[in-house]
């Protein structure tokens, strides 16, 4: 893969980011760079006394303050965009389970992965390394995928062993 590469001959490797990376490529293609007229020539501004947290929302408190709890949520998402869940209960031996279920998708060969790719609304678990293609410029720097668990969770077939 060269530096010269546009968004066709990308997409038409359908080997996402994970490809770019194992063709140890030594410069970022052109569908991934923002156009300089678009970047602006403002320096940093000096950040270092803003109160810059991870707004953290505490779920066991979620018996007593439910509203409260809703509201937090709403706010961090409306304003930050993401935050962090505290006492929500899923023991981290689970959480370890996921991240590295993740990791062995991920690391899975193209033709697997790609068995996942789909555009089909009915299928509870889909793989995406393109799913802005159109949407934005420039194309944002991940593969991803998720699995619709509600309101019927995705039978064992439907999820790749790896994620399992």
């Amino acid at each position: 893969m060269t530096e010269k590469m546009d968004m066709p001959a990308f997409v038409s490797t359908k080997a996402g980011v994970k490809g770019l990376v194992d063709a140890d490529i030594t410069e970022l293609p052109r569908v991934f760079h923002y156009p300089s007229s678009s970047l602006s020539n403002n320096k940093h501004s000096d950040i270092s006394g803003l109160n810059l947290t991870v707004p953290t929302i505490d779920f066991g408190e979620i018996n007593n303050e439910r509203n409260i709890i809703v509201s937090k949520i709403k706010d961090a998402a409306e304003n930050w965009g993401f935050f962090q869940v505290i006492n929500h209960g899923v023991p981290l031996s689970v959480l370890e389970d996921i991240k590295q279920g993740v990791r062995r998708f991920h690391e899975e060969d193209p033709e697997v992965k790609n068995k996942y790719c789909s555009k089909d609304l009915n299928k509870r678990f889909v793989y995406n390394n393109n799913i802005d293609l159109y949407r934005s410029s420039p194309m944002n720097w991940r593969d991803s995928f998720v699995c619709y668990i509600a309101p019927d969770a995705a039978s064992p077939d439907e999820i790749p062993v790896a994620c399992r």
